[in-house]
């Protein structure tokens, strides 16, 4: 069965990036400013997933501190908290983050929010851009999502996922998706052609949201997401007990989409 939803991408190893501010460029507190999606995970000393989270932080840059919620899966165990601490960002763009109660983590500030690692974890977030999502998402994404399952999962090992999904908002004003995934899941492939896929999802005024994904013939999915990038992106962690998922969705350019068929007919 496949795992989980969503897009892109669990484990990000922050030595897989390399951020040259532009020449010149001088960051301060104000480069870290407003509400971002910030999607991270850790593995024990032996390399093995063992949490995947994503938390929606709202930065105040004239008092140098952050709040926000996160969504977590440790060990398979989901829970929802809030957070919050201090942080400051020198002039060369890197900088420091201390949640209350917790050790501090390195961050690189980036044109599209920030790089965060930790002790054994890592992440990366982009800001929401939106001040709000009352509107709702709708279009066609793609995802890419990765982690593993747990003794109690449906399935247990690694698992990998790719495909493409619509949100929709029907004419009832009921939300609902559609799609694709091709999976790997402990070595077992399942191809596009395999795993359609229906569901709905919910979104808040906050742009966070819930989604309910179900492939045909195998049982729910669920996830936790927050949108960012103006609606243009979305990351996930799936909160079904004895899971450790998590990824992104993009969404496509649909009007470039039609504008191509176009020229190519």
């Amino acid at each position: 069965m496949i795992s989980k939803l969503f897009c892109i991408a669990g484990m990000i190893v922050l030595a897989s990036f390399v951020v040259r501010p532009a020449a010149g460029a001088t960051c301060s507190n104000a480069s870290l400013s407003g509400t971002y999606g910030f999607l991270h995970d850790s593995t024990d000393s032996n390399g093995t997933p063992n949490s995947a989270a994503v938390s929606q932080i709202t930065f105040d840059s004239t008092k140098g501190t952050f709040t926000g919620e996160t969504t977590t899966s440790r060990d398979g165990v989901m829970s929802t908290l809030p957070l919050s601490g201090t942080y400051a960002v020198a002039s060369n763009c890197t900088g420091t983050g201390t949640p209350s109660g917790g050790s501090p983590f390195s961050i690189v500030v980036t044109p599209r929010g920030f790089l965060a690692v930790h002790l054994l974890s890592e992440g990366f977030a982009v800001k929401q851009g939106s001040p709000n999502c009352s509107v709702g998402v709708e279009g066609s994404f793609g995802f890419e999502a990765t982690g593993a399952y747990l003794a109690g999962a449906p399935a247990i090992g690694a698992v990998d996922f790719i495909g493409e999904l619509k949100f929709k908002i029907n004419a009832s004003g009921e939300r609902e998706i559609s799609g694709h995934l091709a999976s790997s899941e402990d070595g077992t492939y399942q191809t596009f052609a395999d795993e359609p896929v229906t569901g709905s999802y919910t979104v808040d005024k906050n742009c966070t949201g819930t989604a309910t994904i179900t492939p045909k013939g195998l049982p729910e999915l669920h996830f936790s997401f927050v949108v960012v990038d103006c609606g243009r992106e979305m990351l996930a962690v799936e909160t079904d007990a004895d899971t450790i998922v998590s990824g992104t969705l993009v969404k496509r350019n649909e009007d470039e989409d039609q504008l191509a068929t176009v020229s190519n007919d």
